[in-house]
């Protein structure tokens, strides 16, 4: 048997007797279990040689042998809660505490990055599932990180400064306004262990050719040896940035046949996916990965819902000692916001959309919210945070609100 499932009866035995020493028969204790007589002489073996309890055997008719308890329920159920959460088992964290704050402060005790069995594990904690990881299709802002993390384009996008970076191309030109010509590297391998060919990279890049942003590549060949050429309909300086965005990313060609494919993605990129449920998501660093290997070896998303319900929260960085603790705070890199759709009757009409955006000002909004948040959100005049200055013209003529 199993040490977790052990734990598991032993729990329930506890429970059964209320923690107390007890006057019984083997029989009483299987039914309790609802196990046979002899697997439930088995199991009080077991316990006593954990040092758990004590079993003092009585033989002959009539007589109750006697069961003394050397551990409590509580403190075994707590040693088994330390150990699911050194196996990143959430999951059965949830059924075996049942209380979500506990479960919560379990977890977020565990945070951060540690250091075991000579590997490097970051682990943060996330309000709601990563499901779809699928390039192509529509990500969420998370959903976008981690798939950048699991597979590579033909080019990389530096995400600080905007510039170009080598990555399954390591080399590019433009021939024409209408054709660029793209070097691969040699020997690059999909996580399930197959070579990188080129038809997977050409297979790839027509399946997003229904994307509008890629509907102009007309033709895609391969000359030579790891060499790749798109032709397109008209010129597109910014081909090579469009290349390296989340929806170009190289997928093996067989992707469709393989078993959840969209949650458990396999890519060419510096991590692979381990596991992906609705209590985590982990990915550990992939060894053969062609650029240089990820400095941590494991990432552990553990997912709580409960904490999406809170409109902020702070960070703590432990140091050394407990007084060198720090909270950190910062505005998020985004905001929220609305489009129009101008294609339909209602966006269209200018009148309509001046009326929403007076409804919807952010000022407006804010003004009215609860104060937990108008302490931690504020107007968004830019996609960034840079951009918190109003503009001008909004000042100038700011929203009629009696309207």
């Amino acid at each position: 048997m199993s040490s977790g499932r052990l734990q598991q009866q032993f729990i329930r035995l506890w429970q059964c007797c209320d923690g107390k020493t007890q006057d019984t028969t083997l029989n009483e204790l299987a039914e309790l279990l609802s196990c046979s007589r002899r697997h439930m002489r088995t199991l009080l073996n077991t316990m006593q040689e954990r040092g758990w309890l004590t079993w003092e055997a009585e033989v002959g008719r009539g007589k109750r042998s006697r069961l003394t308890f050397l551990y409590t329920g509580l403190a075994l159920q707590q040693q088994r809660a330390e150990d699911l959460l050194e196996q990143d088992r959430i999951d059965q964290l949830v059924q075996l505490v049942g209380d979500k704050t506990a479960v919560r402060q379990m977890l977020v005790s565990h945070l951060g990055r540690s250091f075991r069995q000579g590997r490097h594990i970051m682990r943060v904690l996330y309000y709601r599932p990563m499901h779809n990881l699928l390039p192509g299709t529509a990500l969420r802002r998370s959903e976008t990180h981690i798939a950048r993390q699991i597979f590579s384009a033909l080019i990389r996008v530096n995400e600080e400064n905007g510039e170009l970076e080598a990555d399954i191309a390591h080399h590019w030109q433009q021939i024409s306004p209408l054709h660029w010509r793209f070097f691969l590297r040699p020997g690059i391998h999909f996580h399930h262990g197959r070579e990188l060919e080129m038809e997977d990279v050409i297979t790839s890049l027509m399946r997003i050719n229904a994307l509008p942003l890629y509907s102009h590549i007309t033709q895609i060949v391969s000359p030579t040896a790891w060499t790749l050429d798109i032709h397109l309909a008209q010129p597109d300086r910014w081909l090579p940035w469009l290349l390296g965005q989340v929806p170009a990313m190289i997928l093996p060609r067989e992707w469709e046949t393989l078993s959840n494919f969209s949650s458990h993605p396999i890519g060419t990129g510096p991590y692979a996916v381990m596991r992906n449920t609705n209590n985590q998501l982990k990915i550990h660093a992939f060894d053969d990965y062609f650029g240089y290997r990820a400095l941590i070896d494991e990432v552990n998303v553990w997912v709580l819902p409960d904490i999406g319900e809170e409109p902020g929260g702070g960070l703590t960085l432990k140091g050394p000692t407990e007084d060198e603790k720090a909270i950190e705070s910062r505005l998020e890199e985004g905001c929220y916001y609305l489009l129009f759709d101008a294609r339909t009757h209602r966006g269209a009409n200018q009148e309509v959309r001046d009326w929403v955006s007076r409804v919807l000002s952010p000022t407006h909004l804010i003004c009215h919210a609860d104060e937990q948040f108008q302490r931690l959100w504020f107007p968004a005049y830019g996609l960034l945070p840079a951009g918190t200055m109003p503009n001008p013209a909004m000042v100038k003529n700011p929203p009629d609100w009696k309207r």
